[in-house]
């Protein structure tokens, strides 16, 4: 967030622009796009809790409680919102040891299908970062700790809600476990694929051109990808513009980096808020808690 409010202060950038009659449609086409990516987010958190709670579980109700715990991710950052959902999902009517299996599984299926995506698009330019990124002597030592804590973290709530290895290994054998695998991953390909379009969508809304196409859907990804692994960060807020600038400097001038960035982030928070108000108009009341 420093390094975001930096970069403003470093350019002569007029943000007053993001709110003209020029720019306010493409702001809220960005942001019904984005919370398309959000139901989207949540019918794959669907597909989990079906499967390992063995029931047809209905959509509109886990929206409403994935919508709900979304802006959680802010305060106090990325994960939060996670915590959110095993205390909102209860009125479910879903064990508390199926929520948070399927909320792993989610965050896995999303950390995966974004990497992958990234390294099909834009391996290069991610590699790059990556190497300037561990080059400082306490980079690489805190993403190993990141790592390991998250890995830790997520045994001990498996453990405490007794989830045995050979109860996931039952799990995997399953031919359901593979279609829903694949079914989330391909619903997380398509709704990474409406960020980095959006991205492209803001860049054309504010130069008129279209060129660099590929790369700026690419560094979109790529962007939310490095927010969404940065733990503790509210809602990847200065890591994704960091990267978008990184990527896209060296092609397209920093102040139009930086307003398309901005104007993403603003997109992204409308969207949060939107949802939320989404969420609560579908809340139901609090059902009795499964185990």
């Amino acid at each position: 967030m420093v390094f975001l409010v930096y970069r403003f202060l470093s350019f002569d950038v007029d943000f007053a622009e993001l709110f003209t009659g020029r720019m306010i449609p493409s702001l809220a086409i960005v942001t019904v796009c984005v919370m398309a990516f959000f139901f989207i987010s949540s019918l794959a958190w669907t597909i989990w809790l079906s499967f390992f709670s063995g029931q047809k579980v209905s959509v509109l109700p886990t929206y409403s409680v994935y919508a709900r715990s979304n802006l959680a991710k802010y305060l106090p950052g990325n994960i939060g919102h996670y915590a959110m959902r095993q205390l909102y999902g209860t009125s479910l009517g879903i064990k508390q040891k199926q929520l948070l299996i399927s909320t792993i599984l989610e965050i896995f299926c999303t950390a995966l299908t974004a990497l992958i995506l990234t390294l099909l698009l834009a391996r290069d330019a991610f590699l790059v970062i990556l190497a300037d990124s561990v080059q400082g002597s306490w980079v690489l030592p805190v993403i190993i700790i990141v790592i390991v804590v998250i890995v830790l973290v997520a045994v001990l709530l498996l453990s405490k809600k007794k989830i045995t290895i050979s109860e996931i290994k039952t799990y995997i054998r399953q031919k359901a476990f593979r279609t829903s695998f694949l079914s989330v991953c391909g619903l997380f390909a398509g709704g990474l694929a409406i960020i980095g379009v959006t991205l492209l969508f803001l860049f054309w809304s504010v130069t008129g051109e279209n060129a660099n196409g590929f790369l700026i859907v690419s560094a979109g990804i790529a962007s939310w990808f490095v927010g969404f692994i940065t733990p503790g960060v509210p809602g990847g807020i200065g890591v994704r513009e960091a990267v978008l600038l990184l990527m896209l400097s060296p092609v397209i001038p920093d102040d139009v980096v930086l307003f398309a960035a901005v104007a993403q982030r603003v997109s992204f928070i409308l969207a949060d808020i939107f949802t939320w108000v989404v969420g609560k108009a579908l809340e139901r009341p609090q059902a009795p808690e499964a185990g």
